[in-house]
């Protein structure tokens, strides 16, 4: 599970020419001119939000950028093609400004805000303060409860933000060791869960079920696989089954991973794919366990809309792998 990732680097270029350098920039080295919010949105950990502002310019403010452009490689290959261009000379200065940091978080936000402003010195503040104020040597820690392994926007982002008064290699190695502390102190109960998923497939499609499970578990980040054997399923009294067992540690209560698993469980159609059998402290975890509130329960309505629930936290390219896989499934039965 990541949990830790670095953000786009923030570059200021100071010239007197800022028409021919925004130019070089987009029609050379791929540069997309984009307002602030739109780079927070469309950046990776390999991207370089440049800001192009006059010579004259001293502090790293979005407010003097002439023009902001996005940049899809790291600062250090952005500028090293810089120097080598014939366009070198029009800098009159290169500033970074305070490097970014992502971080996951779950439970409690506002309590999870208290420990590291505490603990790391910080100041709750906005972007564009947290740039005006911040230098190279300071680190601007974003924190999110979505999964960071791929491009995140804007609105994914919880409104506090910290400005921490480190170097972004400290706070890295620090946080790498501690982060895993302020998560669980954050949730409620300061627990994880381990949890046993059984793949039971009467037509012994294991292979191409793990696959599929992995593939959505892996893409939500759900938590670790500790390990997966071969077991007996006991789905009645004297009569077991052969199963495959994944062990998840996780987040996650029993509860919300089981939804994600019915919604595997079965397409968009109602036609049972798969069973994923879920156990918890050598319990096992039923679809009735979910939403007692409801007094009419139909399995099968209830897993088609916990699949289109799945299928909306999903990125594009992951829900035509899942697709392709059942597509593959279904062409062999």
């Amino acid at each position: 599970m990541l949990f830790l990732r670095m953000g786009a680097r923030l570059l200021f270029l100071r010239t007197d020419n800022t028409e021919e350098l925004k130019d070089f920039i987009v029609k050379k080295l791929d540069g997309k001119l984009r307002e602030f919010e739109q780079c927070l949105d469309e950046s990776t950990e390999d991207s370089t939000i440049v800001f192009i502002t006059d010579a004259q310019r001293e502090k790293t403010d979005i407010d003097d950028a002439k023009y902001i452009i996005l940049i899809r490689e790291p600062s250090s290959i952005f500028l090293a093609s810089i120097l080598t261009s014939h366009l070198s000379g029009l800098i009159h200065r290169a500033d970074l400004g305070p490097a970014c940091l992502i971080m996951r978080i779950a439970g409690d936000e506002n309590k999870v805000v208290d420990r590291l402003k505490k603990s790391y010195d910080g100041e709750i503040i906005s972007w564009k303060e947290g740039i005006r104020k911040g230098e190279k040597m300071d680190t601007l820690l974003a924190l999110t409860n979505k999964p960071i392994g791929g491009k995140l926007g804007g609105k994914d982002f919880i409104e506090s933000l910290l400005l921490l008064p480190h170097p972004v290699n400290n706070v890295q190695k620090r946080l790498r060791l501690e982060g895993i502390v302020f998560l669980t102190q954050s949730m409620d109960g300061g627990q994880w869960y381990e949890l046993r998923i059984n793949i039971y497939d009467s037509k012994g499609y294991y292979s191409e079920h793990y696959r599929r499970l992995m593939l959505v578990l892996n893409q939500l980040e759900l938590g670790m696989a500790l390990g997966e054997t071969w077991t007996r399923d006991h789905a009645l009294v004297l009569y077991s089954v052969l199963a495959y067992q994944v062990r998840l540690f996780t987040l996650y209560p029993p509860e919300k991973v089981k939804k994600i698993l019915l919604g595997l469980e079965y397409n968009e159609e109602g036609e049972r794919l798969v069973d994923f059998d879920l156990y918890y402290r050598n319990k096992k975890v039923s679809w009735v366990d979910i939403e007692r509130k409801q007094k009419k329960r139909n399995k099968v309505d209830e897993c088609k809309q916990y699949r289109k629930e799945l299928l909306e936290k999903l990125p594009e390219a992951t829900i035509e792998k899942l697709i392709q896989l059942e597509l593959e499934i279904k062409q062999k039965e």
